[in-house]
């Protein structure tokens, strides 16, 4: 009984919660996100909470109502987005990710109509879109945005992932391998993690790309592939282990190298 009545007391307080931000007139549609939208998650799942708006909330009016709910705060965090980093009472984290509503139908507009390409995560917004659940929508407009992107995945945008993608690879002179070769040579620790990171944010783009996914975001990608990938490299997973075991190995330099171009022409191999 314990587990079920600690549940039910979680959920009567994360509803209470955005049932306060909902009443505030900035407020246009609240949607959850993240694992906690699905069936992947356990009771330690954070809560990734997404509150669209008309105009800005001041730091004032949201941490007097998150102080309701939560022990520890940390108000107007902008190292990627504007949000609320806290830890609800019940101890799970929570984070409020604040979001212009226009400037996210913009944005969406401009991948999935528009066919622009980025050097990585292309899709990420447009998955969060299709995969998120509605807490709050008085209006239907999040209710709309869902219905309107519910559709095939474009060709033309599939095509500009992968070049793009193929130049930052290998195909431009300041492509990662290229970095990526250099710096190991060097055993320039820093620049052979911060560019291999670059290399296969790049190349899981373009995998997702060329089987029609939406980027489910950094984390879990290799699971994320195998599961929903139909076209993957011949011995994706294995391949990509091997080279970051031994791409720390100050002997194993041309290992690494060799492995990372075998990732690569794998990765070719299954390109239309």
């Amino acid at each position: 009984l314990f587990p079920y009545t600690t549940l039910f007391r979680s959920k009567t307080m994360i509803q209470d919660l955005y049932k306060e931000f909902s009443q505030l007139e900035q407020v246009e549609a609240i949607a959850l996100g993240g694992s906690r939208a699905g069936q992947d998650y356990d009771q330690n799942s954070d809560y990734d909470v997404y509150v669209y708006l008309n105009s800005p909330i001041d730091e004032k009016t949201r941490q007097i109502i998150l102080s309701n709910y939560c022990s520890y705060m940390e108000i107007g965090n902008q190292f990627w987005e504007l949000e609320d980093d806290c830890v609800l009472n019940n101890g799970i984290q929570i984070e409020l990710i604040y979001r212009s509503l226009e400037s996210f139908e913009q944005e969406l507009n401009s991948t999935v109509f528009q066919h622009k390409a980025q050097n990585a995560y292309t899709t990420c917004m447009w998955h969060n879109l299709l995969h998120s659940k509605i807490l709050y929508d008085p209006n239907g407009h999040y209710a709309s945005l869902q219905k309107t992107y519910q559709i095939p995945y474009p060709q033309e945008l599939k095509k500009h992932i992968i070049e793009r993608q193929l130049l930052l690879l290998d195909q431009a002179m300041p492509a990662f391998s290229h970095q990526i070769e250099k710096a190991i040579k060097r055993q320039d620790l820093l620049s052979m993690n911060h560019r291999t990171s670059e290399f296969f944010a790049s190349y899981f783009d373009l995998l997702f790309a060329l089987n029609e996914q939406t980027h489910p975001g950094e984390k879990r990608m290799l699971e994320y592939a195998k599961t929903n990938c139909t076209l993957l490299p011949k011995q994706f997973e294995e391949t990509i282990r091997k080279y970051f075991q031994l791409l720390y190995q100050p002997q194993q330099g041309e290992q690494a190298i060799v492995t990372l171009q075998t990732i690569l022409k794998e990765l070719k191999a299954i390109l239309p």
